[in-house]
């Protein structure tokens, strides 16, 4: 019995040492291959060398734009019908891209804009990414907007990319330090930078333009976070009415809303609507410009109910002015127009113009965006009247505008 029980101990033991040094083994190939691919991806950032002389400008010889900066690993592009999210920001705001991965699956198109004080900040923000966040590296692509109004220090980026390059700690470090927003340019805000005016619109244009006209984009502000199955639901319900077919001027509207905090990707419209009632969460823009909003008919959307939890059209709506709603569209919807800048007017002129040139709007059932907080009146920077009003005057002439350019066109903003 004793000589049982030690032939027993001893069989345990060896299998022990041999679990453990298969653990020691697989653990080191691993490390070794992680290794690999990371030393791999160094060298093929430490190759690239961004030349500020040679970008091209755009069309208003304003800007120095850098188009597929970082590649995506993930194909971008695909045969079959795919949605990419287009969204924009500087520097202090890329740790969105940490949530903004989480809750949208698909590819998205990143147009960050890059004044020559950020270079070193957006240059090292974007390098941690691609380095420590695997989702990012993946499914995001990079493209870059420099103005010529204020450049980098002597018209050249190797310096500054280089010295990025030098200040890659760890991951662990560099995602903490992310997160907590230490890794910044030197404004708070996109919009309080008052010396070079955020050219948001330029910068959604850029994302859209390595997409063909037939491909979907959902273009949306960085700092707002959808649903986290809207990418699947949306190619499910895309083959169900087999979208590739029936492509149309049609536009599917999603509905947004504000939250005092961070949600889960995994929220669903019965949870977001519980916070609603709660007050927690409300419709986007509720209290600073309710009437940018409220025509998507929110208490219609709140009571639809569908027989399944699959993604549909809820209803129509018809276009009115002031309504400026974020919307999956077929890419070949109007570009955005490029003279608005800053605050006021830069959404509202595409969707005008998107109504003007005959395109419906639907709403989607189960198909929703959160912004980050709630916005309020004093909340804003200090030259957003002054910016508003500047663009006000501008979205009168750019109405008239649409008129000679759509002389057939009913639809009128």
């Amino acid at each position: 019995m004793r000589c049982n029980k030690i032939r027993v101990i001893s069989l345990l033991g060896f299998l022990v040492i041999v679990l453990v040094s298969l653990n020691v083994f697989l653990l080191s190939t691993l490390n070794s291959f992680s290794e690999e691919r990371y030393l791999i991806r160094l060298k093929n950032l430490l190759e690239k060398e961004p030349d500020f002389k040679q970008l091209p400008t755009d069309s208003s010889d304003q800007y120095k734009i850098d188009v597929n900066f970082l590649l995506a690993k993930t194909e971008l592009l695909k045969e079959e019908l795919d949605v990419t999210l287009v969204t924009h920001c500087t520097s202090n705001h890329l740790h969105y891209l940490l949530d903004l991965t989480e809750h949208w699956r698909g590819p998205i198109s990143l147009a960050v804009f890059i004044p020559g004080y950020d270079v070193v900040t957006s240059f090292t923000s974007l390098l941690g990414l691609y380095e420590c966040h695997e989702a990012f590296r993946d499914r995001v692509t990079i493209h870059l907007v420099y103005p010529l109004s204020h450049p980098p220090a002597e018209n050249t980026l190797q310096p500054y990319w280089k010295q990025a390059l030098n200040q890659q700690g760890t991951c662990q470090e560099f995602l903490a330090r992310l997160k907590s927003n230490v890794i910044a340019g030197e404004y708070g805000r996109n919009y309080a930078n008052f010396k070079v005016p955020y050219p948001n619109n330029l910068l959604r244009n850029v994302g859209r333009s390595i997409l063909p006209s037939e491909s979907y984009v959902f273009v949306v502000d960085v700092d707002m976070m959808c649903n986290g199955n809207l990418y699947f639901s949306f190619l499910d319900y895309a083959q169900h009415i087999n979208l590739i077919a029936n492509k149309g001027k049609r536009v599917f509207v999603v509905a947004s809303f504000e939250s005092v905090r961070k949600l889960s990707p995994s929220l669903t419209k019965k949870e977001l609507i519980a916070l609603w009632d709660s007050g927690s969460v409300q419709p986007f823009y509720y209290q600073t410009c309710w009437k940018c909003q409220k025509h998507l008919d929110y208490d219609a959307w709140k009571s639809y109910h569908s027989s399944d939890n699959n993604l549909q059209i809820a209803y129509s709506v018809d276009w009115k002015d002031p309504w400026e709603p974020f919307y999956i569209a077929p890419n070949h919807v109007p570009l955005y127009d490029e003279r608005f800048k800053q605050y006021g007017f830069n959404r509202i002129s595409q969707v005008c113009e998107t109504h003007t040139a005959g395109y419906d709007f639907v709403v989607l059932n189960n198909a929703f965006l959160i912004h980050h907080g709630f916005k309020i009146r004093e909340g804003f920077h200090s030259a957003k009247d002054e910016e508003n009003n500047r663009n006000r005057e501008l979205f009168r002439t750019f109405k008239q505008e649409l008129k000679l350019k759509y002389p057939q066109s009913t639809s009128h903003c």
